[in-house]
Formats: structure tokens, C-alpha cells, sequence
């Protein structure tokens, strides 16, 4: 009898997870014929595919039509790309078959509707039900300016696309305990993507301390989880040494006419700069017009609530350990954001806000009844028709000003 129960066990398991994936797939599909139906063309700002060919060939520096990039930092005598390596670590597979005619946009959408399946199965995940699963996932994928961002996929784009990837991987695994030294590897391929995430680290290490009840699995836990975070750290170093022949990174400040820029007066990072990150945050609109259609986005952005309406739930509801864990993460990334000379541009929403929106997410889920009610649903449909628009003005009708 026993072993029956444990066959019958087995079974009822192998089917579980054969749903599971079965769904995983059909919400990614349906994601991508999304992202392909609003896809832009391909990106005249397609760093990660020079990088990669300079990859394949044994070099860190890029050469031919990259060097005639945007942002391209010459250094002694050589053309260096200033962003995290990952993208183009990504791309190399693509590149190796394609060469530098790849569409950098590609991957970005195949990236950007796997995030989505990732996020209705991290909803999933906290106990959230499978309509309010489903329901948050669209919000993510086509509710913020996520939607833009993908379907675009230049170089500051498709970083935020990798680097969403991965931290939601890394979030995935945290709740399943799987192996920390795997958790910290995907933080830090998501470091290594847009570099703020890495501040997010206490909201892996708060849930390794919740979830082992004594300190010595905890302290254990806690170091194969830097071990892992430590070695792409490492190989980031080394990557700026391989560039600037220093371990620490200075690119940022070698890109040409920086310094002379009026909106790093102050340098790169100041205090000073918060004022215009609140305005782009809560204040930023869209630019009023005289005649139809009345509204045009700014290549300046549009306010994180006036982009995704439905956040207005990050602030309701009970607030449970996993709801505090995300909070403190989104709360030790956004300092270097908001300190930091410009506020993203160009851009639709405010394009920073998505070094944490896997967090935002996880508040809206806490924020919002098991079972949608018309309040929830009106602002998600709301939150996707904000972005639609944005889709269709800048994307399709190329109608966008500062």
C-alpha cells in the first residue's frame, strides 16, 4: 500500500511539473508574438554585437563600424564599449552564426518573453493563484515600460532586459532554496548586466537567514551565496583590467564630452541630482498639445505611476516577510539611481525603475485581493494601454519629442 501511494505520488508529481512547463512555454510564446508584433527595426545602437565579435575574436575592444558608436570610449589607441559585458556574452552564439548583422532586437524580445514566463512562475512561486499570476505577468511584460524597452533592444536597452532575466532567475531559485552558489552566479550574470542590481544582495541573504533556523546552515548558505556573487564580480574586475589596466571601473568617466555635459556638472554621482529623479519618478508627463491627439511622450519619460497605474498597489495591503525583503531591495538600489546625472533619457516611463521592478511586482502581488476584483483589473488594463500607446507613438508613428 505504501509503495503504491509513493507511485501514485511520483506520478501525480511528474504531471504537476509537465503543466507547469506546458504553461511556462504557451505564456513565453504568447509573450513573443507580442514583443514581434511591436518590435521595432534594428537597433542603429547595437554595441553588444560588435562586442561580441570582438569576443569571438580574442579582444576586448571593438574596431570597424563599432568604434562610430555612441559612447564609445577611445583608450590608448584602442575603442572600448563602457557598458557590463553581459548582453554581448549573450550575443556571441547569435554573432558567430550571423556575424555584426544580427539583430541586437532578437534577442532582446526572446529574452524579454522569457521574463515574463519567469514572472507569472515567481508569482506562483509566493502562493499567488494562477489568475492573479497571469494577471500580474501581463502587467509586467506589457504594463511597464519594460514593453518599450524590449521592443526596442539598443544598447542601454536590452542591459535592463538581461539584467531582469537574471534577477528573476535568481529570485526563482531563492524561494526554492536551490543551491545558493547557483543564486549568487545568476546576481551576479545580472551585475553584470546592469550593474545597481548587485545592491539588491541583502533581499538573498535576508531569505537564506529566514529560511534556515540555525546560524551554521545559515552562515554556510550565506558564503556559497557570495562565493558565487564574488566570482562574476571578480570577472568583472578583471574585465576592467583587461580595458583600463585598473581593477576598478573608469570607463564611465573616459566617454568623450562627458565632463562638459550639463547634466554632470557635478560629476557622474551627486547628491544633487535627487531633485530631478523625484520629478522624473512621481511628476514627469507627457507633453500637452494644442490639437489632436493632445498628448505626445517626451523623450524625457513619463512618471513610474503615470506609466504603470496599477503600482499604486505596492503601497496596500499587509505587509509580509517577503513584502519587506522586496521593499529593502528596491530601496537599496534606488540610491545610486537617483543620484546619478540624468534620469535615463531617452526613454518611455522611467526606464531605471526596471533595476527593480521584479521587486515592484512582488508589492503590487502583496498589494492586490487573490481574487481580482474590477479595481485591480481596470488599472492593469489601464497600466497596458499606457504602454500600448507608447508602443505605437514612438515605435510605429516615430512621434516622440523632448
Amino acid at each position: 500500500m505504501n509503495s503504491r501511494s509513493t507511485a501514485i505520488t511520483k506520478v501525480y508529481q511528474k504531471a504537476t511539473l509537465l503543466r507547469l512547463r506546458y504553461k511556462l512555454v504557451i505564456i513565453m510564446l504568447v509573450a513573443l508574438c507580442v514583443f514581434a508584433l511591436s518590435k521595432g527595426p534594428p537597433p542603429g545602437q547595437n554595441h553588444f554585437v560588435y562586442l561580441a565579435d570582438s569576443f569571438l575574436h580574442g579582444q576586448l575592444d571593438v574596431t570597424g563600424d563599432g568604434i562610430a558608436l555612441a559612447e564609445i570610449v577611445p583608450f590608448q589607441g584602442n575603442y572600448y564599449v563602457v557598458y557590463p559585458p553581459m548582453p554581448a556574452v549573450l550575443l556571441t552564439p547569435f554573432v558567430a552564426v550571423f556575424g555584426v548583422a544580427f539583430d541586437q532586437g532578437l534577442l532582446s524580445i526572446i529574452l524579454a518573453s522569457i521574463c515574463v514566463a519567469l514572472t507569472w512562475f515567481m508569482l506562483k512561486k509566493t502562493g499567488t493563484s494562477g489568475s492573479k499570476a497571469l494577471w500580474l505577468a501581463a502587467l509586467f511584460g506589457f504594463g511597464t515600460c519594460f514593453w518599450f524597452i524590449s521592443s526596442v533592444g539598443s544598447a542601454w536597452y536590452i542591459e535592463h532586459v538581461a539584467a531582469v532575466f537574471f534577477l528573476t532567475s535568481a529570485i526563482i531559485l531563492a524561494l526554492y532554496r536551490k543551491s545558493p552558489v547557483l543564486v549568487g552566479l545568476l546576481l551576479g550574470f545580472a551585475f553584470l548586466s546592469r550593474l545597481p542590481v548587485i545592491l539588491c544582495f541583502p533581499f538573498f541573504l535576508l531569505l537564506i537567514y529566514q529560511k534556515q533556523n540555525a546560524w551554521k546552515p545559515r552562515l554556510k548558505q550565506a558564503a556559497l551565496f557570495a562565493l558565487g556573487l564574488g566570482i562574476l564580480v571578480a570577472v568583472y574586475e578583471l574585465y576592467n583590467f583587461g580595458r583600463w589596466g585598473v581593477f576598478s571601473d573608469m570607463g564611465y568617466s573616459l566617454i568623450p564630452g562627458l565632463t562638459e555635459d550639463p547634466y554632470y556638472t557635478q560629476g557622474i554621482f551627486n547628491l544633487s541630482y535627487i531633485p530631478r529623479h523625484i520629478y522624473a519618478i512621481f511628476f514627469q508627463s507627457p507633453i500637452l498639445l494644442n490639437d489632436l491627439p493632445y498628448f505626445q511622450p517626451s523623450w524625457m519619460g513619463l512618471g513610474l505611476f503615470f506609466t504603470t497605474p496599477a503600482f499604486i498597489y505596492v503601497f496596500k495591503g499587509s505587509w509580509n516577510t517577503l513584502s519587506k525583503y522586496a521593499a529593502l531591495a528596491v530601496l537599496c538600489i534606488l540610491p545610486v539611481l537617483i543620484t546619478h546625472g540624468t534620469v535615463g533619457f531617452t526613454q518611455f516611463g522611467y526606464r531605471f525603475s526596471l533595476d527593480f521592478t521584479p521587486f515592484l511586482i512582488l508589492l503590487a502581488a502583496k498589494g492586490m485581493r487573490e481574487n481580482l476584483g474590477w479595481a485591480e483589473k481596470s488599472l492593469i488594463i489601464l497600466s497596458i494601454l499606457v504602454n500600448f500607446w507608447g508602443i505605437v507613438s514612438i515605435i510605429k508613428f516615430d512621434f516622440v519629442s523632448f
